[in-house]
């Protein structure tokens, strides 16, 4: 966690993150985006002395990560919305992932990894973060009169997106759009959705990216007709951080194993 942290330059641990199963001289992990009780017998079967889950795992990380969505007020202040516009642009989803956590089976995942003497982690925000600087790096030196294609393009030399199977889409505006001024929205939970987007668009923002979109946010940002929305892909985003976070454990002299071989380490 401290390796996390430091990486994405965090000082402490956040709501959507946590050690679910305390452990001790710890020389083998297994990393994976998600973990039930099959990737705790996955890590057992193959030696591991614990698990590092990406998406919260269980117990308050769980049931309180959603809190993590108020970093989007940061964001958007950096990108120039005014604050009670961005306080209002959070609002609506921030009180409905509230009510959804509170019936979420918090301690399934803990207890399973308990009875079989795993040590269990959580890591999701700070390896967002992570990715998010790399995103930023990659498409740092592009101007307002470069393409949305040169983002995407940038982009793509990224091995996890090169090597992904799904595609950076561009789901809002065209390739061919002149990029204007651009913000990455990711690190703050889960993406903002329509009315964060459209804060970003109306503030000046001409170009926006997403890690993911549901249909019907992006149904309602289609018939607003402004600005470019750039997906980069979930999976492929998450394991920007995540590869990262490998490569440093490696350094520390814990070997860890991915539970994917799409995304090679850079």
């Amino acid at each position: 966690m401290r390796l996390a942290l430091k990486l994405a330059t965090m000082r402490n641990v956040p709501a959507d993150s946590g050690i679910h199963v305390k452990g001790r001289g710890i020389k083998r992990v297994l990393v994976t985006i998600d973990v039930g009780i099959g990737e705790l017998l996955l890590a057992r079967e193959l030696g591991c002395d614990a698990v590092i889950a990406h998406h919260p795992a269980g117990g308050t990380a769980q049931l309180e990560g959603y809190k993590v969505f108020r970093r989007h007020i940061d964001q958007l202040m950096e990108a120039g919305v005014p604050k009670r516009a961005a306080e209002t642009a959070i609002a609506s989803k921030l009180h409905q992932l509230e009510i959804q956590h509170h019936s979420r089976n918090y301690d399934q995942t803990p207890a399973a990894a308990r009875q079989l003497r795993i040590p269990l982690m959580s890591i999701h925000s700070p390896c967002d973060e992570i990715g998010r600087k790399i995103m930023i790096r990659a498409v740092n030196g592009l101007g307002s009169s470069d393409r949305v294609s040169d983002m995407v393009s940038r982009l793509n030399r990224l091995p996890e997106y090169r090597n992904a199977k799904t595609r950076i889409e561009v789901r809002l505006g065209s390739p061919k759009n002149r990029l204007g001024k651009l913000a990455i929205s990711h690190a703050a939970y889960t993406n903002g959705g329509f009315e964060v987007a459209r804060a970003y668009f109306q503030h000046g923002v001409n170009t926006l990216s997403y890690i993911h979109v549901s249909d019907g946010d992006l149904a309602r940002l289609v018939d607003e007709k402004k600005g470019n929305l750039v997906v980069s892909g979930h999976i492929a985003s998450d394991w920007l951080g995540l590869n990262r976070l490998i490569v440093e454990l490696e350094k520390n002299d814990v070997d860890a194993i991915s539970t994917t071989d799409l995304q090679p380490r850079s």
